[in-house]
């Protein structure tokens, strides 16, 4: 498995991996209009993909805190400020290779590259979401707060906030 940067012309790939990973799992929670723009919104600092046999089996980027929802639990947990912390987001992989370590990389990977740019990173996940709450438990993440997130329209998320090890004081 080769993760590398996310490219223009993946969009394609992601789309459809997303897409059947919403069918499959129900992730995400809720699924925008503007599904392209979801995968690669104006506030995505960095993004990359996980290729297996030459095909995108997975996804993950970081994000602006400043602009997330999780921001004030991610200070109160942490005490840094927001150009101190990444929002790991968007991980996503391919149904058929859950349990073989795509997810775990991803994450290991987006954690790592948001530590090089001297920031903690922190992610929010669906309270119904099993898979990937116990990924981030496995990973030592620490869950710090509920999170309820009013979309409009009535439509709710009912979120944890996690932020992500400790190391090297980021």
């Amino acid at each position: 498995m080769l993760v590398r940067e996310k490219e223009e012309g993946d969009e394609a790939q992601c789309l459809e991996l997303l897409m059947r990973v919403h069918q499959a799992d129900g992730y995400p929670l809720y699924l925008p209009d503007d599904v392209p723009a979801f995968i690669t919104p104006d506030y995505e600092v960095a993004a990359w993909v996980a290729e297996h046999d030459g095909r995108i089996v997975g996804h993950v980027a970081l994000h602006q805190a400043s602009l997330d929802p999780t921001l004030a639990a991610a200070q109160r947990a942490t005490g840094l400020p927001a150009d101190r912390l990444a929002v790991v987001s968007r991980l996503f992989t391919c149904p058929g290779l859950r349990r073989s370590g795509v997810g775990r990389t991803l994450l290991r990977y987006a954690t790592a590259q948001a530590r090089e740019r001297g920031q903690r990173a922190v992610l929010d996940v669906g309270k119904t979401l099993k898979a990937p709450v116990a990924l981030y438990q496995s990973e030592a993440w620490r869950r710090v707060e509920s999170l309820a997130l009013h979309l409009g329209e009535g439509a709710k998320l009912d979120l944890w906030v996690y932020v992500s090890p400790q190391v090297n004081d980021a």
